[in-house]
């Protein structure tokens, strides 16, 4: 099988660092509000990964790494509003 290599653009790292600054910005907010907002943009954010990024298959590190801080956010974002929500 023939390695998948897209070129790195610059709204590919917008998107990563774009995800990054929401990840940490859900991690240190603990107001239940704007952790449900963050929650869903996390959603938001993975379904732009997936427009953005060509293929799953692409073997650039980015993808990979951008692919993994948006599987993270999501779960942990879920997670934090299950636990802030339930106070």
């Amino acid at each position: 099988m023939i390695p998948v290599r897209y070129p790195v653009t610059p709204i590919k790292i917008g998107v990563t660092l774009l995800t990054i600054g929401l990840l940490m910005a859900m991690l240190l907010a603990r107001n239940p509000i704007l952790t449900a907002f963050l929650c869903f943009s996390s959603l938001i954010t993975a379904m732009i990964h997936f427009n953005v990024f060509e293929d799953t298959a692409d073997t650039q590190p980015l993808n990979r790494i951008d692919l993994i801080l948006q599987v993270a956010f999501v779960v942990l974002s879920v997670g934090k509003v299950i636990v802030v929500g339930g106070h």
